[in-house]
This record gives C-alpha cells, sequence and structure tokens, in this order.
C-alpha cells in the first residue's frame, strides 16, 4: 500500500479546490444536491449574526447555485438526541452540513461549515470561509479552524459513504435482488439470463460484510456504537428510493439536469457525466433484449414470475423493500433491470475503487475525531495546527492502520476477465448465450469501446488535472461487485 499513488502526495491536498473537486470525483460523488431554501435561510441568519455580507449576497444572489452536502440527519437515524454526543471509546463522530457555490466556470467551491448539526443552528457551531470564492487569494494552509471544519465534513462523509452509500445502496440493495430472483425466476428466464453475470461473489462478500467487516473492523473505526450503527445502517436501506434513483431521476433531483451536463458550469461533475451515458448504454443493451422477448405491456404484466419477484421483494418475509415499484409495463422492466446491472457494475465500481486513492491518507478523509468537537466559534477559531493533529489518531496506530488498510483491501485493481467490456466481448461470441442476448452484446461492446474515449475526454477537460477521473472507463470498471 505505500507504493500506490494516494492525495496525500499531492502538495495542494487540503485545499478548497481539491476538497470542493471530491464532492464532484471522489468516493461519494453521489449526495451533492442544490440546497433548499431552508438552507439558504438558515445559513444566511448566521451569516448576519456574523456580519458577513459577502455570504449574505453571495447566498442572495446565486441561490440556483449553492449546493450542499447534508448530514444533518444523522442523529435521528442513529437513534440519538439532537443534544447527544455521537462518541464510541474515544472516537468521535459528526454530523455536519456544507454550502458550496458552484461558479459559473465550473469550480465547487466551500462558503460555510456547520461542524455538528445539533437540531439548530443556534445550538451548533457554524464557521464561514474567509476566501468567498476560488480566484481569492488567502494562506488556506495555516488556516486551521478551517481545515478543522472540512475535516469534520470529511468525517461525516466517510461515514456516509462506507455505511450507506457502498454498502447499503451497492452490496445489500443487490443482495435482495439476487435472493428474489433466484426465488422467483428460472433458470432461463429472460430477466435472470441478463442479470445473474452480474452476480458473480456478491452474496458471499456480503456474509464476509456481515460477519466480519462491520462488526469487527468498521464499528471499531467510527464513533457509532454497535447499535447506533446498525440502526444508521438500516435507516439507510428503509430510505432506498428504488425508481428516486434511477440515474436521470436522481441527478434531477439533486439539481443537475442531464441536457446540461456538458456546460461548462458542470464540466467538473466527472461522476455525473460518465454515470448518464453509462446508464444510456445499459439501457440500450437491456432495451434490445427484453423489447425482442415481450411483444407489448400486456406481456410484462401476464408474466406471473415477475409478478411474484415484485411481491417477494418487497414482502415482510423477502426483501422488505418497500419502496421497490411494480414492474406492470416493458419501460417498467427495463428500467429495473438497467438499476440492477447498474448498482452491481458502474455504481458500485464508482463508489469503491477510489478508496485507495483518497482515503489511505488519512488526514483528507479519517473515519472519526480522536478530541471533542468545539463547543463554540470562538473556541473553534482559536485553533492551530495541533488541534487538528490532535483529531487525527497519531497516537492510536491501530486506528491510524485500519483507516489506512481497510480503503486499501477495498481497492484492488479489477482483473480484465471481470470487467464490463470483457463481459461484452464474451457474451456475444458465446454460443450458450441466447441469440437476442448475444446480439445486443455486439452493440453493448461497440458502445463500451467509443466510451472509452468519452471517459478520457471528460477527464482531460477537468480543471483538477492532478488526479484523472478514469475510474468508470469500461475497461476498468467490475462487471459485479467483486470486493
Amino acid at each position: 500500500m505505500y507504493f500506490s499513488k494516494n492525495i496525500g502526495l499531492r502538495r495542494d491536498w487540503y485545499t478548497d479546490a481539491a476538497f470542493g473537486q471530491q464532492q464532484f470525483t471522489g468516493t461519494n460523488p453521489t449526495t451533492i444536491t442544490l440546497a433548499p431554501s431552508r438552507w439558504l435561510e438558515e445559513f444566511t441568519a448566521v451569516a448576519k449574526a456574523q456580519q458577513r455580507a459577502d455570504i449574505i449576497k453571495l447566498l442572495t444572489d446565486n441561490a440556483d447555485s449553492i449546493y450542499m452536502q447534508d448530514y444533518s440527519y444523522f442523529r435521528s437515524s442513529m437513534g440519538l438526541r439532537p443534544e447527544e454526543t455521537i462518541v464510541c471509546d474515544g472516537r468521535y463522530g459528526c454530523a455536519s452540513v456544507v454550502l458550496f457555490h458552484l461558479e459559473p466556470e465550473g469550480k465547487l467551491h466551500p462558503l460555510g461549515i456547520v461542524l455538528d448539526y445539533r437540531g439548530s443552528m443556534q445550538e451548533s457551531v457554524c464557521i464561514f470561509n474567509r476566501r468567498i470564492a476560488s480566484g481569492v487569494s488567502g494562506n488556506e494552509y495555516e488556516d486551521w479552524p478551517w481545515r478543522f471544519a472540512k475535516t469534520c465534513v470529511q468525517v461525516s462523509d466517510w461515514l456516509r459513504h462506507e455505511v450507506t452509500i457502498h454498502l447499503v445502496h451497492t452490496h445489500l440493495v443487490e443482495e435482495v435482488i439476487i435472493v428474489a430472483a433466484y426465488r422467483c425466476f428460472g433458470p432461463n428466464h429472460i430477466v435472470f439470463r441478463l442479470l445473474e453475470p452480474h452476480w458473480s461473489t456478491t452474496l458471499s462478500l456480503n456474509k464476509a460484510a456481515r460477519e466480519t467487516l462491520v462488526p469487527k473492523i468498521i464499528i471499531g473505526m467510527t464513533g457509532l456504537s454497535a447499535s447506533q450503527t446498525y440502526m444508521f445502517l438500516k435507516s439507510a436501506y428503509d430510505d432506498f428510493d428504488w425508481t428516486g434513483l434511477y440515474i436521470p431521476n436522481d441527478l434531477k433531483k439533486r439539481g443537475f439536469p442531464l441536457e446540461n451536463l456538458d456546460d461548462p458550469k458542470y464540466h467538473n461533475y466527472g461522476y455525473a457525466r460518465n454515470i448518464s451515458r453509462m446508464w444510456n448504454i445499459i439501457r440500450k443493451f437491456v432495451s434490445t433484449v427484453l423489447k425482442q422477448e415481450y411483444a407489448s405491456d400486456q406481456e410484462v404484466l401476464s408474466d406471473e414470475s415477475i409478478a411474484t419477484f415484485c411481491e417477494d421483494t418487497r414482502s415482510r418475509d423477502g426483501g422488505q423493500f418497500m419502496s421497490f415499484p411494480d414492474l406492470r409495463t416493458l419501460d417498467e422492466l427495463i428500467d429495473f433491470v438497467t438499476m440492477c446491472i447498474h448498482i452491481a457494475a458502474p455504481q458500485h465500481t464508482a463508489v469503491n475503487y477510489l478508496q485507495q486513492y483518497y482515503q489511505t491518507f488519512v488526514p483528507n478523509k479519517p473515519s472519526a475525531l480522536h478530541i471533542p468537537l468545539p463547543q463554540s466559534l470562538s473556541e473553534l477559531c482559536a485553533y492551530d495546527e495541533q488541534d487538528l493533529l490532535s483529531a487525527l489518531p497519531l497516537t492510536k496506530p491501530r486506528d491510524w492502520l485500519l483507516m489506512a488498510q481497510v480503503p486499501y483491501l477495498l481497492s484492488f485493481e479489477v482483473p480484465e476477465e471481470s470487467t464490463i467490456l470483457h463481459y461484452a466481448e464474451t457474451t456475444s461470441s458465446s454460443q450458450a448465450t441466447p441469440e437476442i442476448i448475444r446480439a445486443a452484446a455486439e452493440v453493448l461492446e461497440t458502445d463500451l469501446r467509443a466510451f472509452i474515449d468519452v471517459v478520457q475526454k471528460n477527464s482531460n477537460e477537468l480543471d483538477d488535472q492532478q488526479t484523472p477521473y478514469l475510474v468508470l472507463d469500461p475497461s476498468r470498471t467490475a462487471i459485479s461487485i467483486l470486493i
């Protein structure tokens, strides 16, 4: 692991620019969203109290370009009251909220941070950036209060990413589909034939996660107790919105219109630009197959295996997946199969394989703090370098090594024979594959090969050229959840 590149090798890893870009091309580029009026009003009120007229004007004049990462729900989802501290065995967690300005030329600049939201802004510590825009100069290296605040955000995002976005939204959601499919579809059903290649190792990996990774490792890395962790995990599962997280729906809901993703304003959002195209490629493949199998919506509606599958996925004795829709039309079935492949292949790849780069360098994204959070803005503003160092596990080698080694172990390079491109190549030439899938896979291979150049082009267009964004290259994208 010491010979692999990570963000700590960059001389500017701590800057606002690197922090902002990670929201678009880091380990969790999936939850940044347009800030609703409620949060704009709350931050504006604090800015008035802190006499930051520049912040007030920016929030007022650019409401349609203010984005946020919102972790304020953490306490309620883990069963804590607003005034309770997130702490376990000397490790502290936090429920941060951060506002960004997406500037017209596409830079995502952090403006304000609530270190740990405790039910209201009045009960929380909020700090604003001294630099109102990305082009404003300043001594970012020695701005220790602001650097501490950004570290709080990274701690919050570590938890959300690892437990919700990675574990629940890919591993566990896909497991429900796998188990229900084995129960309800025969081995020659066209839906089963389309999905089964994307399930390699998933169930055995999830078994290891339940028995070892979560209880014996992850829980010992955060500020959450075991019971709080499982409550947080269950809340994430219960809140999963199946159709709402279809890529076109999700990006639109979060304030990133698909038709504008190639505009200069959005050119740094490499994940959105790539994942939206990959979604369309997969959907085209799925649509080609299913439109030959089903001549009408009525044929889908009459397929008893599909109806049984939907019931089992939602059932209290089955998947308990309440947001799962009825699949009554051909378009709905196409979207469902597309979503399953999307979760297992590009989505898991996007949120898993960059952990080595961004998280093995612990100061960039620790899983917990090792000192209590400041209780007032004046206390935070007195912080210096030593306070930030004290928040890191410098004197706790086990914690440090786990924070570094877990992301390294989860980020091994995908073997060529396990990529989605290799799947398309072999499927299109395999006589064991049904003809309608084989023919569609030929087109899929062509589309994926063309997409390799698009991924490279989108990476070349990022303002940040120190860290390429190539994780969704089809020759690197895993065919299933392999780790």
